[in-house]
């Protein structure tokens, strides 16, 4: 009997072809999970192509904006009717408005009002939405500045040298730069140690000079620098193992390759400095610690009064009013709130003349920020463009035709009398102080020149 059941072979089949059915219901499930998955990530790949379309629409348009906006300021520049009525700073406020697609309607808007604003959707490509900010970077520390100009030949003059006729000897670009960006670290580790507990454990052997020196030396080619402390700062890189750039920084990023500065340190000055070439203070955008940075000896009063004259303050309904040119600002530091001088505050403009650095009311570095989405990928797009300042054509003068023209002029004004004032304003510095201001400022085409994608 046991035989035959153990001989018997009905049900078999069935048994096969349920095995069958499950292995390909389970290879079905899973292929269609699969194809399920594919599917949905070739949306997401679409979603974020599409995303980063639209940002990258929107730096189209932010540089189209600030092509206008230098093509304005060139017109305005070169006409001086047109420069007492229409202030730079007014130009780079309608340029750096934010821009937001779709533009969102207001909801008093009449019907003609919507039916522009919906034809203006209906005949654009953008798909998704997009948002561009233009903001004008005001910091103007640049750790680039410290770099040491080439020893001049033999023989030339050098500006920076003890002159005759002068009363002062003047600070160079570096030297100018380095004692500002010691002072920022100074003030950035001051603040820290009153709102951090654990200041003396992360801060506590920190050397402001010392760590200057370092970007000093990192930013510099090694034969052009020579400080006391560059044996030092050379020991610990070689015993490291580790290259220093000994070239300008292209990143504010880069700080993090130094050696001697903490994570924590570049996260307290980074905000203040910049690799880019800012060449204009936009005092508009000046922040507290900046102001504090051109004027060590502003008070706390001084800076609450200068906040509350350039951008106002609801509560004592006070009205914003920004500067609409170097000399309202002048006034402002210098009469109103008396943070300095007449003659310290155009010694410091000099300073910060010699170190490539102009106070004006509108900027030429400006920090795009460009945001795309499109369903739930999003694409943003970090760009800073540079309107370059065009160079003044120096006028090479001929040797010759100069010293024949002053040979004459004394001829001429020998014969004369002493007494004429027509010899007073034969050298007259003031004048060519003037002719030098008289030259407008030109700026070229925007270029994009550091771009992070996120």
């Amino acid at each position: 009997m046991s035989r035959k059941v153990l001989n018997n072979d009905s049900g078999m089949a069935i048994m096969m072809v349920m095995s069958v059915i499950a292995i390909m219901a389970f290879l079905l499930a899973d292929f269609t999970f699969e194809s399920k998955v594919n599917k949905i990530k070739v949306y997401n790949q679409q979603d974020k192509l599409q995303a980063r379309l639209n940002a990258e629409a929107g730096l189209n348009f932010a540089l189209a904006k600030l092509k206008l906006y230098q093509e304005g300021r060139n017109l305005i520049e070169k006409n001086k009717q047109l420069k007492e009525l229409i202030q730079p700073s007014v130009i780079e406020s309608v340029v750096t408005m934010e821009f937001i697609y779709p533009i969102p309607l207001p909801a008093k808007s009449d019907v003609q009002q919507r039916s522009a604003l919906e034809e203006f959707e209906k005949n654009n490509l953008i798909k998704g939405r997009m948002g561009v900010t233009i903001n004008s970077v005001s910091g103007f520390l640049n750790p680039n500045n410290l770099r040491i100009s080439k020893p001049k030949p033999e023989g030339q003059e050098d500006r920076f040298d003890d002159q005759e006729n002068t009363d002062e000897k003047e600070v160079k670009p570096e030297v100018f730069i380095e004692q500002k960006l010691v002072e920022t670290l100074k003030q950035a580790l001051d603040s820290e140690k009153e709102s951090n507990p654990d200041y003396d454990i992360i801060y506590g052997n920190v050397d402001p000079e010392l760590l200057i020196k370092e970007l000093k030396f990192y930013v510099n080619d090694l034969k052009n620098f020579n400080d006391s402390e560059r044996a030092e700062i050379e020991a610990n890189y070689l015993a490291a193992d580790i290259t220093p750039k000994h070239a300008p920084l292209t990143s504010i990023d880069e700080l993090y390759l130094l050696l001697g500065w903490s994570d924590k340190i570049i996260e307290l000055i980074k905000d203040k400095l910049t690799v880019h070439e800012v060449s204009i203070i936009a005092v508009n955008e000046l922040t507290t610690d900046q102001l504090k940075i051109l004027f060590p000896d502003i008070t706390d009063f001084q800076l609450e009064q200068f906040f509350k004259h350039r951008d106002g303050d609801e509560e004592l309904q006070i009205e914003a009013q920004e500067f609409k040119s170097e000399k309202e600002f002048k006034d402002l530091v210098v009469g109103k709130l008396a943070i300095v001088d007449d003659s310290t505050y155009e010694k410091r403009k000099k300073e910060l003349e010699q170190a490539g650095l102009k106070i004006a009311v509108a900027g030429k570095l400006y920090k795009v920020v460009s945001k795309g989405f499109f369903g739930r990928a999003e694409y943003s797009i970090t760009a800073f463009v540079d309107l370059p300042i065009k160079p003044t054509p120096e006028v090479k003068k001929d040797p010759k035709k100069e010293a024949q023209k002053k040979k004459a002029e004394d001829e001429e004004f020998s014969e004369e009398d002493p007494d004429n004032p027509a010899i007073d304003q034969r050298e007259d510095p003031k004048e060519d102080d003037k002719k030098k201001e008289e030259v407008p400022l030109e700026l070229l085409s925007p270029r994009v020149i550091e771009i992070r994608l996120q």
